[in-house]
C-alpha cells in the first residue's frame, strides 16, 4: 500500500519589528530642547530692550531740532545697532540735522551736528510768495528754486520786467498754507550779498520763485564736513 505523503510547510513565527520608541523619545527630547532654547532667547531679547529716540515727524536737513521733534520707542537691543538712548534727548536739542530724516526713523548721533550748517557768506531768508508768483505745486523743503523780483506795480508783470535775484536757492522750509490767504512763507538759503534784495521783494509783495530741476546745484548749500 502506497502511503501519500503531504509536504507540510513549516510555519514561521512573525519576526518582531524593531522597537521605535527610543527614536521617538530622542526626537521628543530634541523638540523640547529647541523649544527651551527659543524661549530662553525670547526672554533674553525681551529683557534686553531699550528705549531709544525716534523722529516724531520728518526732520528737514538743516533744521534745528527741539525735544518735540523726537518720540520714544522700545526696541530689542542688538550689539552694533546705531541708536540713541531716550535719556540723551537733551544732548540733541539745538543741534541741526545734516540730512533729511523721515518720520518714525531711529536716529543716530551722526545725523546731527552742533555746528552751524549754513556756510560763511550765506543766510536763511524768509520769503512770502503770492500764488501768482510761484508754481501751482508749492515747493517743498530741499527743492531748488530761482528767485525773482517782479515789477512793483504788478505781481504778474511781463517776464522781461522780472529781475533775477538768485539763480538757484535751496528751500529750507515751507510754512503751512492758509485758507484766508493765497500767500505761502518759504525759507531760502541764499548768498549774504543778495539777502537784502530778497527781503525787500518779499516785503513789497513782488517776490516770485520758479522751480528748477532736482539735480540743479544751488548757489550756496549746507556744509557737508
Amino acid at each position: 500500500m502506497t502511503t501519500a505523503s503531504t509536504g507540510a510547510t513549516e510555519s514561521r513565527l512573525p519576526s518582531r519589528s524593531r522597537d521605535k520608541r527610543p527614536a521617538l523619545a530622542l526626537l521628543a527630547l530634541l523638540l523640547v530642547l529647541v523649544g527651551a532654547l527659543g524661549s530662553a532667547l525670547l526672554v533674553y531679547r525681551t529683557g534686553n530692550r531699550v528705549q531709544v529716540l525716534v523722529a516724531q515727524d520728518t526732520i528737514r536737513q538743516g533744521q534745528q531740532v527741539t525735544a518735540e521733534d523726537f518720540t520714544v520707542a522700545e526696541i530689542a537691543f542688538e550689539e552694533g545697532t546705531e541708536v540713541v538712548s531716550a535719556s540723551s534727548v537733551d544732548e540733541f536739542v539745538g543741534a541741526q540735522a545734516v540730512t533729511s530724516i523721515p518720520a518714525g526713523s531711529l536716529v543716530s548721533g551722526q545725523m546731527f551736528t552742533a555746528s552751524e550748517l549754513a556756510p560763511a557768506g550765506a543766510q536763511q531768508v524768509g520769503v512770502v510768495v503770492a500764488s501768482s508768483g510761484r508754481p501751482s505745486d508749492t515747493p517743498q523743503a530741499g527743492d531748488i528754486v530761482r528767485v525773482f523780483a517782479t515789477a512793483a506795480e504788478s505781481a504778474v508783470a511781463e517776464a522781461a520786467d522780472a529781475e533775477e535775484l538768485v539763480p538757484a536757492a535751496k528751500v529750507v522750509s515751507v510754512g503751512a498754507t492758509s485758507d484766508t490767504s493765497d500767500t505761502v512763507h518759504v525759507t531760502l538759503l541764499v548768498p549774504e550779498d543778495v539777502a537784502p534784495a530778497v527781503v525787500t521783494a518779499s516785503a513789497t509783495g513782488t517776490a516770485a520763485i520758479a522751480l528748477l530741476p532736482a539735480d540743479t546745484a544751488p548757489v550756496v548749500d549746507w556744509r557737508t564736513e
